[in-house]
């Protein structure tokens, strides 16, 4: 369970990353993405979100024990 917890951690880490550089990349380049590119990339970064703060939350809960 605690190698799942840790992969699913990274993983929504890496997922909130790459939207966030791909989003804010394509503005300071003035590089305009279609609005369906960046709704995907919106929902997608909103799922990994709360497994973000899920997977934190049991990390430290771990760490404390």
């Amino acid at each position: 369970m605690k190698k799942k917890n840790y992969l699913m951690w990274c993983f929504s880490l890496l997922i909130i990353g790459v939207a966030t550089i791909i989003l804010a990349g394509s503005n300071i380049m003035g590089i305009e993405l279609p609005d369906i590119a960046v709704r995907i990339i919106g929902i997608v970064d909103l799922i990994a979100f709360p497994v973000l703060a899920y997977t934190t939350i049991k990390k430290i809960k771990k760490d404390q024990n």
